[in-house]
């Protein structure tokens, strides 16, 4: 690199690009900002040798095709992940695939509009900074729809992850009122909150703090309900059933 200034040369990848992306096995070809604020970053994985993934038969490159994602914020602006996806032909003519494009599940799965970057940073922002779907979806620049499709079904998940009531040893309860609307259109208006007061030492000063968790959301405003959910628990750590 002849100019010590120079982020790019002809032919060649930046490293310090792809480090502040930070997507392994991927570079960072362009980055601009669109009318609306956004950061708009291109990446594209380098060549390879690529065998089909039914037959095993070296394939031939077909151009690309550019995926656009929804990724995590950056310096405060919502990012779209540009992705220059390589496509393949399958030489062999037995084989049942004609063509196929580069995937990569780390990245983003089939079908989906986020990154999976994009989900993990909005499931962290609403399990541990109490954030909600519409704060989310306005820093992120989409839509409440978009996201809550994206990350419904990781939250389902979580919640039939009894791992997570490990180590709790403090537990609080957060009433709520959720809506005031009908609940024929948004579910029920009065949820109850189990939260995790757990308390842990700081990792760098070593000091006991809580940094509360949100363990469960039940229906209803009432003693019942606690001791309800507390039931299922119990019921279920001793082999009774599935808690929810």
């Amino acid at each position: 690199m002849t100019d010590p200034t120079s982020c790019v040369t002809a032919g060649c990848y930046c490293q310090r690009c792809d480090l502040l992306v930070d997507l392994p096995g991927f570079h960072v070809t362009d980055v601009e900002r669109d009318p609306d604020g956004r950061l708009l970053v291109t990446v594209e994985s380098a060549p390879t040798v690529m065998g089909c993934p039914v037959c095993g038969v070296v394939a031939h490159g077909h151009g690309r095709t550019v995926a656009e994602f929804v990724d995590a914020p950056s310096f405060g602006h919502p990012v779209r992940l540009r992705w220059r996806k390589r496509r393949w032909l399958c030489p062999e003519p037995m084989c049942a695939v004609d063509s196929f494009v580069e995937q990569d599940p780390a990245v983003a799965l089939p079908g989906r509009l986020l990154t999976i970057r994009a989900i993990r940073w909005a499931t962290g922002q609403l399990r541990g900074e109490q954030a909600s779907i519409e704060g989310l979806s306005r820093q992120l620049g989409t839509t409440w729809r978009t996201l809550w499709r994206a990350i419904r079904p990781v939250l389902e998940a979580a919640a039939e992850d009894e791992a997570r009531f490990d180590g709790v040893s403090s537990l609080g309860v957060d009433e709520h009122i959720w809506h005031h609307v009908s609940p024929l259109k948004r579910g029920p208006k009065e949820l109850t909150g189990m939260v995790d007061l757990t308390r842990h030492p700081h990792p760098r000063t070593g000091k006991v703090v809580v940094k509360a968790r949100l363990l469960d959301l039940v229906p209803g405003r009432s003693g019942t309900v606690y001791k309800s959910w507390r039931a299922c628990q119990v019921d279920c750590v001793s082999g009774g059933g599935s808690g929810g």
